[in-house]
């Protein structure tokens, strides 16, 4: 029985354990980062056509979108469901990283050049897009 518990996600406030709360962000952000590092896009025809990155909002010339958005909110989500849990104890350096994954995809919309960083060679859009993503991950399991 202690086997299958060591392995099972989110069946508690253990840490090393990827919560069952966190499950959905964890599975809607790197789709939605990927479409705000321009890793790949993804638009919907039915009913006219929509793109997850259209401007929703532009707030001092940049767009605010859907892919944008969800991101964020995904981020900010693992990391209150498990600040939220009284026996984690987020290192200084976890926090950092969380810190990074929630500036990154907003330096990217508001600061041309972590913009022109991101996007000055494939490797690096998809670099942003599995740091972004592993760090939400790593929290989500570390707490």
């Amino acid at each position: 029985m202690a086997a299958i518990r060591s392995i099972a996600f989110g069946s508690g406030t253990d840490n090393n354990e990827v919560d069952l709360i966190d499950i959905g962000a964890l599975i809607i952000l790197p789709i939605m980062a990927s479409m705000i590092f321009q890793v790949f896009t993804w638009q919907v025809n039915v009913f006219g056509s929509y793109d997850f990155t259209d401007a929703i909002w532009t707030v001092a010339n940049a767009d605010i979108s859907v892919a944008l958005i969800v991101t964020i909110f995904s981020v900010i989500w693992v990391l209150a469901t498990n600040v939220a849990n009284l026996q984690t104890d987020h290192s200084s350096y976890e926090i950092a990283v969380i810190a990074v994954a929630i500036a990154l995809p907003l330096g990217v919309v508001f600061v041309p050049a972590i913009e022109a960083l991101v996007m000055w060679h494939d490797l690096m859009q998809v670099a942003a897009l599995i740091y972004v993503s592993g760090a939400t991950v790593a929290v989500s399991y570390l707490g």
